[in-house]
């Protein structure tokens, strides 16, 4: 059964047939294998994987996203970070991985947080003469490293899967992610450097107010959803629903950037990016289930535990398998999958849960700009109107400083558990 399930999914994946179908067809196969209903088992399954009221976050945070790409929330954030950081050599591209940094603590989706940014950053890269490559691959690589910062949707999934504390998850992710920005900001001045980049024009005081004072309500934003779940105020679920109720309210009252008639517009395209990822969690599940029916990823956490005798070999697997498997499929499906198995046997070698979900995220975070099914890197692509072969060299400076930030993550768990120790997770 477990050959015909991968040479189903690999078929399907050589066929450039979507990742959500793919899952699906292969989770369809290692069921006809388990019950001759497979065609009612099928479906059960896939429900049993999308219903979950945690997982309504994920909605919701994609809504809020929208909403503040279309009412002027991501604009105003990008032009408070190019206040502080415009007039350094190549500050528009620190602003980009600023504005991408605020943007994720809030929508929770890489892609929208990539779509959102990279709308307002990539035509003004353009105009002042960045190398398209380099463009898109800054912010390629800037949408996806910044998704590790909460309310991160995989941060939601890898609680949910592994019994982690969501809230603990988020306050673990702050720390990394703000080193990731700062790894991505030395690269991108010294590439400004080299390729001599201009600086922004000059503001004196009274521009520099304003626009502080224009954009102090998107700011304010992502410490209030933080903020709220960190000071257990509500769950993550519920402060997906206030950034929702919140991005409204200043877009609509404050704003007055997104009418009314728009919302039809914002709800459509959130729908759809909603149906993208649940569509992909519901075929995981299914396929998951047929695979540990067999026993699969137990076999394959077994083979991993019981080459590690220590939690160094332990982590070095971990980061290997999930490179890898981020490369050739969407890491959604081996988060599902693998989880459940790999953290308690990490736990048993002396990790802390937390610290194990965090680079995992990290990983996964890698495996959204890394061709072939990087979604960050279609999403700036289709921006900068530049095919993905064009991109790829330029990637991979980005790719080589966010993987030894990996390591510094997985390796020094005190960047991780710092934050959650003083919050008590």
């Amino acid at each position: 059964m477990a050959l015909t399930v991968g040479l189903v999914l690999i078929f399907a994946l050589l066929l450039s047939v979507p990742i959500a179908v793919a899952l699906g067809l292969a989770a369809m196969a290692g069921l006809f294998f388990l019950s001759p209903e497979f065609l009612i088992l099928g479906p059960q399954k896939i429900l049993d994987g999308m219903n979950s009221f945690t997982l309504l976050a994920i909605p919701m945070f994609i809504l809020a996203g929208t909403i503040m790409g279309h009412g002027g929330i991501a604009r105003r954030i990008v032009n408070m970070a190019l206040v502080f950081v415009g007039r350094i050599r190549g500050g528009l591209g620190f602003v980009v991985i600023l504005s991408t940094m605020f943007f994720s603590g809030v929508c929770g989706s890489a892609s929208a947080d990539t779509a959102a940014i990279g709308s307002t950053t990539m035509p003004e890269m353009l105009k002042r003469k960045y190398p398209p490559e380099f463009a898109t691959a800054l912010l390629a690589a800037s949408g996806a490293t910044a998704s590790i910062i909460p309310p991160s949707i995989d941060l939601i999934i890898i609680g949910i899967v592994s019994g982690i504390s969501i809230g603990g998850l988020f306050a673990a992710g702050i720390l990394p992610g703000i080193f990731n920005g700062i790894a991505l900001m030395a690269l991108c001045y010294y590439y400004a450097c080299k390729l001599d980049l201009p600086v922004s024009d000059p503001m004196n005081i009274s521009e520099k107010l304003a626009v502080m004072k224009d954009g102090v309500l998107a700011v304010l934003m992502p410490v209030i959803i933080l903020g709220g779940i960190l000071g257990g105020i509500f769950t993550p679920t519920e402060a997906s629903a206030v950034a929702v109720v919140y991005g409204l309210f200043v877009s609509i009252i404050i704003y007055q950037e997104l009418r009314l008639t728009d919302l039809p517009g914002v709800l459509l395209q959130a729908a759809k990016l909603t149906g993208i990822v649940m569509l992909v969690l519901g075929m995981a599940s299914a396929l998951s289930f047929s695979l540990a029916f067999e026993r699969i990823p137990h076999q394959i956490a077994q083979f991993i535990a019981g080459y590690t005798s220590n939690w160094i070999i332990f982590v070095i697997c971990v980061n290997v398998t999930f490179f890898i498997i981020g490369m050739i499929m969407d890491a959604l499906p081996a988060i599902i999958i693998l989880m459940p198995i790999l953290v308690p046997a990490g736990v048993a070698l002396g990790m802390e849960p937390i610290h194990i979900g965090i680079f995992v995220a990290a990983n996964v975070s890698i495996s959204l700009f890394t061709p072939p099914v990087g979604v960050c890197l279609y999403v700036a692509c289709g921006l900068s109107k530049l095919p993905i072969e064009a991109v790829f060299k330029p990637l991979l400076p980005f790719l080589g400083v966010l993987l030894l930030t990996l390591l510094v993550i997985s390796y020094v768990p005190q960047i991780t558990l710092f934050i959650p120790t003083l919050l008590g997770y």
